[in-house]
């Protein structure tokens, strides 16, 4: 069987009033051979009809409660046939339809394991940047030690590495991409580069945003994964985390 180009994972609950634009956002990608699969944790509104709706055979789909976010991510990590894995929000979208085919070209041309692009975020109108959350091109160990990571949503991934280094870790329910990006590019040295473009658009309110209590939780949770790699932490870390958030929520450049 040929080895796809790509599997990009969604995974969705109740997600009926943005997950067409996410599906559509998809599968009008171009240049690449792609599967999609999307998680879903049992809906109770009417998102599984709009999934059946499609009717592409690159959309697989299954529907079933999960033990969280990061457990959807595994399932759709096992199912994953493609040599690179992208994870993409159920209301979050591609901003053009060469997004993958731009990524893969640049796995190829740097020989990279994980590629990482910019992200903005919108209110209604997805062609209206509100703050952008740009990636750097370089990686110190006090970016990561200060609880800096890339975008998850414009990360794409070789599937080896998560072979290499493991899956989401359930134990968190925010900061568990913080935790896999750690292992992989802080710990493990996989070869990273950055586009210097957006890649993704996203809805505000996501999980680890929406609010002063989920970003002191996600703060939490990036201290206890450092210290479980023996990491010693300064005394100004939180300091600097949610100065570096709110900066984050305000900065519209």
């Amino acid at each position: 069987m040929m080895m796809l180009d790509f599997s990009i994972v969604t995974v969705s609950y109740n997600s009926a009033l943005t997950i067409s634009e996410t599906i559509d956002s998809v599968l009008s990608q171009k240049g690449v051979d792609f599967e999609y699969i999307i998680i879903d944790g049992g809906s109770k509104d009417n998102t599984l009809e709009i999934i059946k709706s499609y009717n592409d055979p690159r959309v697989k789909y299954i529907s079933e409660p999960d033990d969280g976010l990061y457990n959807a991510m595994n399932k759709g990590l096992k199912l994953a046939r493609g040599e690179i894995v992208a994870i993409l929000n159920s209301d979050d979208l591609y901003t053009h339809e060469r997004v993958l085919d731009r990524v893969k070209n640049e796995f190829l041309f740097n020989s990279s394991d994980i590629v990482s692009g910019h992200i903005y975020y919108f209110d209604e109108d997805k062609n209206i940047k509100g703050r952008v959350y740009k990636c750097s091109d370089y990686l110190c160990s006090s970016q990561w030690l200060d609880g800096w990571q890339p975008p998850h949503p414009s990360t794409f991934v070789k599937k080896i590495v998560y072979d290499n280094v493991g899956e989401y870790s359930e134990c968190y329910k925010i900061s568990s991409d913080y935790d896999f990006l750690f292992r992989a590019l802080y710990l493990n040295k996989f070869k990273h580069s950055v586009i210097d473009e957006y890649l993704v658009a996203m809805r505000t309110g996501g999980e680890s945003t929406r609010s002063i209590g989920a970003i002191m939780k996600g703060n939490k949770e990036v201290r206890e994964i450092l210290k479980s790699h023996g990491v010693h932490i300064s005394k100004l870390f939180t300091a600097k985390k949610i100065t570096k958030k709110l900066f984050n929520k305000f900065n519209r450049k």
